[in-house]
């Protein structure tokens, strides 16, 4: 599917889609991560580390982990952040995975999380980064920069979810850190620092989430 699509674009389509197409963004989330697991699914991989944001990105991670969990994958989940701003969405996703069964870690200290994912990297296969989305207007610091050089140190074969989290959505400029992705699966169309497949991207793949594609607002 071609079509290249700001951040700034991007959020009018998700707020036109949910206002005036009444398409809940849970559905959206659902659609994305769903997609992404279809693109996934016949690859080799067989144990992923994935690590989400509280935020809406991550959502779009906690239904990737759901669906590869429930097709006996082994997850390792993490999700670093203030579990005091989750969104609603995530908030959802977060209770189903609850439900199933399962388990997850809360990457907070440098010292000990931190060792524990580099540990869970080494045991896997591949990584899903779900932590930034399109919304990233600062540079990475703290836990966050911790996490993502973790990921770039250790990390045999990372996928990105939307956009590699650090890199700023239309001029792909590098956040002070920036996941170095080997694949991202973008949702809806590519953004515009992705057009180029980068070194921070990989093969960037769309996967569609039920809005129409010739909107023009």
């Amino acid at each position: 599917m071609d079509g290249i699509i700001s951040s700034t674009n991007m959020k009018k389509i998700d707020a036109y889609a949910t206002e005036n197409l009444g398409i809940p963004s849970i559905i959206l989330m659902e659609n994305a991560g769903v997609g992404s697991y279809y693109l996934l699914k016949d690859e080799p991989y067989k144990s992923y580390v994935i690590v989400c944001s509280t935020g809406n990105n991550g959502g779009d991670g906690l239904v990737l982990a759901r669906q590869l969990f429930v097709a006996g994958k082994f997850v390792y989940l993490n999700i670093v952040g203030d579990m005091d701003r989750q969104t609603d969405e995530f908030k959802t996703n977060l209770e189903i995975i609850k439900k199933i069964g399962l388990s997850y870690r809360l990457i907070k200290n440098k010292e000990v999380d931190l060792e524990i994912l580099k540990a869970q990297i080494q045991r896997s296969d591949a990584v899903i980064d779900a932590i930034f989305g399109i919304g990233l207007t600062r540079d990475v610091e703290g836990i966050f920069a911790d996490t993502i050089n973790t990921i770039n140190e250790y990390s045999k074969y990372t996928v990105s979810l939307d956009i590699p989290s650090g890199l700023e959505c239309d001029n792909g400029i590098v956040m002070s850190t920036c996941i170095k992705a080997n694949r991202t699966i973008t949702f809806y169309k590519t953004k515009n620092a992705l057009v180029n497949e980068s070194q921070y991207s990989g093969k960037v793949d769309v996967v569609p989430i039920s809005i129409p594609y010739d909107l023009n607002i």
